[in-house]
């Protein structure tokens, strides 16, 4: 049977770099760079294992009472011993560490092929998330809604094919981008909106076949677009990793203005 989740990542590399990419494992590392991570631990009660994410106030629980989505009844029935009478509050705290468990995750809706997630709903095809909802064929993501192919992201809605895409909404086929709303087609962008076949760009809205908010007409602009492809194809296939994201390409500019 064909993974799909490797299926989508090498149609969404395709359509961001012209060349699919693969094995996902091989950019796992570089995937989950700007997304928290988690882990799977061991069920406190009964078998299985449950997926912890390393955020908030999940870091804290302790990992010797965490229990599985599946033995939360098991946990539910676990009652405080403290015989006859009265007991004090001190006794009652005292208690707690004993029969207390935590269940970190839930699942709800229809869920097919999801794996190493909390929180989800209606998901398909899903490994290695936190908080998606609605959300198929992705990993390494962090709070997703009504989404395909993302890959790397965090805080998507109604997104396709996107990798290492951040507070992003309504867009399509994008590849380091914060802060994006409406966009297709586009690459290291920040602060922006209804843009179309731009890169670098920032702070801006409204334009097509940009490169640093200067629009240069299509033929241009896909000349620049090829050279960046090639680039990143080089550096992936290479090392697995790219040094260079959304965060930092404005660092890596200066360092340039320096040597």
């Amino acid at each position: 049977m064909p993974d799909k989740l490797e299926e989508s990542f090498l149609l969404t590399t395709k359509l961001l770099f012209g060349k699919p990419l693969g094995p996902i494992e091989k950019y796992a590392g570089w995937l989950q760079n700007r997304v928290h991570p988690g882990k799977s631990v061991p069920s406190s009660i009964g078998k299985g294992t449950c997926y912890l994410p390393d955020y908030g106030f999940f870091k804290k629980l302790p990992k010797n009472r965490i229990v599985s989505f599946e033995n939360l009844d098991s946990a539910a029935n676990m009652k405080m011993g403290l015989g006859t009478g009265h007991a004090s509050l001190a006794a009652i705290s005292g208690e707690l560490r004993k029969f207390a468990y935590f269940v970190p995750t839930f699942m709800e809706g229809r869920n097919l092929n999801v794996e190493n997630t909390a929180v989800c709903i209606d998901c398909i095809n899903v490994r290695e998330a936190f908080d998606p909802f609605t959300t198929k064929n992705s990993a390494y993501t962090f709070s997703t809604m009504d989404s395909e192919g993302l890959f790397g992201c965090y805080r998507i809605l109604q997104c396709n094919f996107l990798i290492h895409c951040y507070n992003t909404y309504h867009s399509n086929r994008c590849f380091e981008m914060d802060g994006a709303k409406t966009c297709t087609d586009c690459y290291f962008c920040h602060n922006v909106e209804n843009l179309q076949n731009c890169m670098f760009c920032f702070n801006i809205k409204n334009k097509q076949y940009a490169i640093g908010n200067v629009q240069v007409g299509r033929e241009k602009y896909l000349k620049a677009k090829q050279m960046l492809k090639q680039w990143i194809i080089q550096a992936l296939e290479k090392q697995g990793f790219l040094d260079v994201d959304i965060y930092n390409v404005l660092c890596q500019g200066k360092r340039a203005v320096k040597s």
